[in-house]
């Protein structure tokens, strides 16, 4: 089929499809809805402001025609002069894929960026990621709550685990604790439970449509009806984790109120600790959005408003508006975004606060309940657990003489970390990982206590960057950890020339002898951490040096180091 066929079936589909009369139950004309909503999405990211290459990068994304979206505070994102995916090949789309593949960029749709800009997550706290995989809200926090604060982030499901640890990787970044649980189950972390936690929940996707174009085939009225329970669940097990004082994000990329405005209104039924408060739309200045619904119809499966609600697939009051009063006057705080308003995707977003006055004993809920009724049973006393035995997957905390070697092979100061051992991999994280979940004792369901000095009930996967690996007793500094550790490195780094790396690029090997030779120093075997000196900034590179100095960089580094220096008309 080719392009214009596509286009013409695309719309004639859109004509017919359920999505497009539930989107005039909404409000929305008809006509304009189509010719929005059928239009690609235009390319936009993140810049990485972590990233001490990130003035650079800017320059190139300026080059390619990028705008900074106005919208975006707190951090630099901008829309590209193309659509989603289709970046030209004079260049454009190979150095947009290696500014992404090696993190200096993060592409990501604009809409998806609003959980984390409203919310404002902040330094020194701990943030809960309920669904976070692949990874762009997470990494997104932890960018911006950097370098002290730390992102929980969860996925129940092992692929995506894994997408998590990569993009993590990719991005250098040394404050994401990765776990794995249901999220309507999640572990607990100790007292007083988690400072903010984003609860960005699967659904149907009916947002999508500029993206997916998928879901005009797919999407049904009733699939909002199905998610309605998952979604609520999860987002109660996050008010359960969250402590008194803190905020709980709740979106979603469905336009559909089952999925969006009911979901709140239960929430609010079952957690009365909780209250819906109006977002602050100071931070997303520039923005236009819309209010939450207060009235909405049913929608039967060919996309009409029910005349009998009643007799809808999977129906229940609860996807009804709510008759309750006080929920009524303050679902207007939570926002909708239109692919009309901003030439983005769809979203929803509500801003969820945990009453202090709710919770006077300080601490999530899930604490409290349970214990206070096991502590008025006579002569009950809480019993000290014993923590399931380490494996080998199991994150431990590094010993100083580790800590030490890292510091003297890998030339480093001292930074301000805390370290944990997996295998052969040594891993940095802040200093809050081990005060505030790892050193203290957590209350079970029971109110008896698990020990410190693990991570157990929550399932850690991984613990911050694994930002070095021991090979032969040698340690050495893995590449994608360079932005992380790159204020920490030690001021005696070997410094060569740009013609000396323009020579490894080409793969010409030099010998330990001609290294030694041209920078008159001492060489010993092991890792090796390079400085060159050059006019878009410093650049360190990481290499081992046995008979031969080689580069330990991967492909997409290596490219990009290539195009930097000048050497495209070389390849």
């Amino acid at each position: 089929m080719g392009a214009r066929e596509s286009e013409t079936s695309l719309l004639e589909q859109a004509e017919i499809a359920p999505l497009t009369g539930f989107a005039q139950s909404l409000g929305i004309a008809k006509q304009d809805w189509i010719d929005v909503a059928t239009t690609p999405l235009p390319e936009t990211l993140r810049l990485s402001m972590h990233h001490h290459d990130k003035d650079w990068t800017r320059e190139k994304i300026i080059e390619m025609g990028g705008k900074q979206i106005a919208w975006s505070h707190g951090n630099e994102a901008y829309e590209m002069p193309f659509a989603r995916g289709q970046a030209a090949r004079d260049g454009t789309r190979e150095l947009l894929a290696l500014l992404h593949d090696t993190g200096r960029i993060t592409r990501q749709e604009a809409a998806s960026m609003l959980p984390i800009l409203v919310l404002d997550p902040q330094p020194n706290t701990l943030l809960l990621d309920l669904c976070a995989a692949p990874g762009s809200k997470a990494t997104h926090a932890a960018e911006r709550m950097a370098p002290t604060g730390v992102v929980v982030a969860n996925e129940p499901i092992s692929g995506r685990v894994n997408m998590l640890a990569s993009n993590r990787g990719r991005l250098s970044l040394g404050n994401v604790i990765v776990s794995q649980h249901d999220g309507r189950h999640i572990g607990r972390i100790p007292e007083p439970g988690f400072d903010t936690i984003v609860a960005d929940v699967p659904c149907t996707g009916s947002a999508t449509a500029r993206k997916n174009k998928d879901v005009w085939w797919s999407w049904s009225p009733r699939g909002g009806r199905t998610m309605f329970q998952l979604q609520v669940d999860i987002s109660k097990r996050g008010a359960q984790l969250l402590r008194p004082g803190g905020d709980m994000v709740y979106s979603t990329c469905s336009l559909d109120p089952t999925e969006n405005e009911a979901v709140i209104a239960e929430l609010l039924r079952q957690c009365p600790w909780l209250e819906l408060v109006d977002i602050d739309d100071s931070k997303v200045e520039g923005l236009t959005w819309h209010r939450g619904l207060t009235h909405w119809e049913q929608i039967d499966e060919d996309g009409n408003i029910a005349e009998d609600r009643t007799s809808v697939p999977f129906y229940k009051p609860q996807y009804d508006p709510p008759t309750e009063q006080e929920i009524l006057d303050v679902l207007p705080y939570c926002r909708r975004l239109y692919p009309a308003d901003n030439n983005t995707g769809g979203f929803f977003v509500a801003m969820l606060h945990h009453k202090e006055e709710a919770t006077p004993q300080g601490v999530a809920r899930t604490f409290v309940d349970k214990l206070a009724n096991r502590k008025a049973e006579s002569g009950w006393e809480p019993r000290q657990l014993e923590a399931p035995p380490n494996n080998r997957h199991t994150v431990l905390q590094a010993s100083e003489e580790e800590i030490r070697e890292v510091l003297e092979q890998c030339q480093l100061n001292q930074p301000d970390y805390s370290w944990w051992r997996r295998g052969k991999r040594m891993a940095i994280a802040p200093q809050i990982v081990y005060d505030r979940i790892w050193s203290k004792e957590t209350p079970n369901k029971r109110g008896n206590r698990w020990p410190g000095g693990s991570f157990h009930p929550l399932q850690v996967l991984h613990v911050g960057l694994p930002a070095f690996v021991v090979k032969g007793g040698h340690w050495r500094a893995r590449q994608e950890s360079i932005p992380l550790i790159y204020p920490h490195l030690s001021d005696d780094i070997l410094v060569i020339d740009e013609v000396m790396l323009q020579r490894m690029l080409r793969d010409e090997v030099p010998t330990r002898e001609e290294f030694a030779e041209a920078y008159d120093t001492e060489m010993s075997s092991g890792a090796l951490l390079v400085r060159v000196k050059h006019s878009t900034g410093d650049l360190i590179i990481s290499t081992w040096c046995g008979t031969r100095i080689t580069l330990m960089l991967d492909k997409a580094e290596r490219r990009l180091l290539q195009i930097r220096l000048g050497m495209e008309e070389e390849e």
